[in-house]
């Protein structure tokens, strides 16, 4: 069995630390949800010297990868999957710098939120989403690296940005001790994909984790992402990094968890909100065989419950709210990252809408962030 972490973030990173920064007071405004970090080299700054092996291989391609057009520069993992990393990594003119986006240049990333009008952002990593582990060893000691730089990037932010724990999910123990670690120094969630370890999220296997979750108020944010590698080898599978987000929903709202982790909130994040009409309906379909039987579709059947979903700024937000109601939306940005589901603009362009009300915009925006993740 890997060594255990101490509650106490002890293990030091072999980088110099910058110096401490003079950044705002935290202010009043919007909640981003769903924000990302690139890794870099300093993400795995923080392995002890006996576990510097398992650090991810860096490695140079001709930039034709089906997933990952125009990029060249990857981490790889021993089964030769590649993942995104944030070694010469480029933005866009007009869009935050890779120092930003990498958590490089922690003020910098403060200065963007406060000139967008952000108190606070969710910080999700971008390398787990895709990341395929088969030893347990090697999983335990890159998200203990990775949640040791995110609790030091939350101080330095003065807990501006607050985090998205990665547990190591194939040593549940291990799993546990990290969120006991997060809860103490800025975690706000725990990041799932839809599937996880073979198994659906509601299997008796996480209920450890969950239980752990609930008892220090940390949310479940179940993000875009799949534990099948052909997703992350061929562009055409976009969607099955989706779809199954859907299925999640089903499966854990039709489950007995409600009763089960009263206290435990669950975020659904970038896959959009307008499936929750699909979601519904199928839910109502099987309600006379083996599914919850006490879900009308004449009523808002969110509303009420401890599932929140993140919806876009351009969707058909009055249909949306048929099914979700005003107090189970949110709302992320995915800041730091530079692809079709990417706008750092998306809370203001959200709050110009005039098709809702806008004491339901200021909700999705800011006060249903702070109740998801207990802020």
């Amino acid at each position: 069995m890997p060594k255990r972490a101490s509650v106490e973030c002890s293990i030091e990173p072999d980088y110099t630390p910058r110096p401490e920064y003079q950044l705002l007071e935290k202010n009043v405004g919007y909640v981003d949800c769903d924000t990302h970090a690139i890794e870099s080299l300093r993400t795995w700054s923080f392995l002890p010297a006996d576990e510097k092996r398992f650090r991810p291989r860096e490695k140079k391609t001709d930039g034709n990868q089906p997933q990952w057009q125009g990029l060249n520069h990857f981490w790889e993992m021993p089964s030769g999957q590649l993942i995104i990393c944030g070694l010469n990594v480029e933005s866009p003119l007009g869009q935050p710098s890779p120092a930003v986006r990498l958590l490089d240049d922690v003020a910098g990333r403060v200065k963007w939120m406060d000139d967008l009008g952000v108190d606070t952002q969710i910080v999700i990593p971008s390398f787990f989403l895709a990341a395929l582990f088969d030893d347990a060893k090697a999983q335990f000691a890159l998200t203990r690296s990775y949640n040791r730089w995110q609790a030091a990037c939350s101080k330095e932010s003065n807990g501006r940005l607050r985090w998205s724990l990665v547990p190591p999910l194939l040593d549940m123990e291990a799993a546990v001790e990290e969120v006991r670690f997060g809860a103490a120094h800025g975690a706000a969630s725990i990041m799932m994909r839809a599937l996880e370890c073979k198994k659906l999220l509601t299997d008796p296997y996480f209920y450890p984790l969950y239980q752990e979750a609930e008892k220090h108020g940390l949310a479940i944010g179940i993000h875009i992402g799949n534990a099948n590698s052909p997703v992350y080898e061929n562009a055409g599978a976009i969607m099955h990094a989706v779809v199954p987000m859907a299925a999640a929903f089903v499966n854990i709202f039709t489950s007995d968890f409600s009763e089960r982790f009263p206290g435990l909130n669950f975020g659904f994040l970038e896959a959009g909100s307008e499936w929750l009409a699909f979601a519904f309906r199928e839910i109502s379909r099987g309600a006379e065989a083996a599914w919850r039987q006490d879900v009308a579709l004449d009523e808002v059947p969110l509303a009420g419950t401890n599932l929140y979903v993140a919806c876009t700024f351009d969707e058909d937000l009055p249909y949306v709210l048929t099914y979700a109601g005003e107090d189970n939306l949110v709302l992320g940005s995915d800041f730091g990252h530079a692809d079709i589901g990417t706008d750092v603009r998306a809370h203001s362009l959200l709050c110009e809408r005039s098709d809702v009300d806008a004491a339901i915009l200021k909700k999705i925006t800011d006060d249903n962030g702070r109740q998801l993740y207990r802020l």
